[in-house]
């Protein structure tokens, strides 16, 4: 038998109505198939929550959930050599990564409170940044920034706390692990 690729039109015309012929599995073997896989359980979404659309919930079924992970964090530097002079920076510096980007987040004070600036590298996307109380993780969103046509994005009036980042990019969203946010201490 020739590969499928290398059937003229009629030879396929005449497998295709061979297969057409074929009869169907038996009922009873069709439902023990079925019963063998059974099906996911259904988890209760709030009405408040539910899908406006019957698109909605396949859109969402094509969202990738990707994790990212910590490359560089400046408050996690060695200490310097001995008789080495540094100003302690207040400002902290992290790197992370995840399939083709890194984001690149800063801390820094703001008054009384702390910012979050930072920048997605990688493919350009539109999308959202959201920060979320770690300890009520899945809640609504305390703070939402827009990506810029850069991918900068800046969070002002954070409280001291630990968050989580979650960026929501074309068809993924990254999420951040947990990150203090906060003075540093010695």
């Amino acid at each position: 038998m020739k590969p499928i690729q290398d059937l003229t039109d009629d030879e396929f015309a005449d497998l295709l109505r061979l297969a057409v012929a074929l009869p169907d599995a038996p009922a009873l073997l069709i439902q023990n198939a079925l019963r063998a896989f059974p099906a996911p359980a259904r988890v209760a979404v709030p009405a408040a929550a539910a899908p406006r659309a019957p698109w909605r919930a396949a859109a969402d079924a094509l969202v990738r959930q990707l994790k990212a992970v910590l490359t560089f964090d400046s408050w996690g530097t060695a200490p310097l050599a001995m008789g080495m002079r540094s100003a302690t920076a207040d400002a902290r510096h992290l790197l992370y990564s995840s399939q083709g980007r890194d984001i690149d987040l800063r801390i820094g004070q703001d008054a009384q409170r702390f910012a979050l600036t930072g920048q997605i590298l990688g493919p350009d996307e539109t999308g959202v940044v959201e920060l979320v109380d770690a300890r009520s993780a899945g809640s609504v969103p305390l703070h939402l920034a827009r990506l810029d046509a850069m991918g900068e994005f800046r969070i002002p009036g954070v409280d001291s706390g630990c968050y989580v980042v979650t960026l929501r990019l074309g068809g993924d969203v990254i999420v951040l692990p947990p990150i203090d946010v906060g003075s540093r201490t010695p």
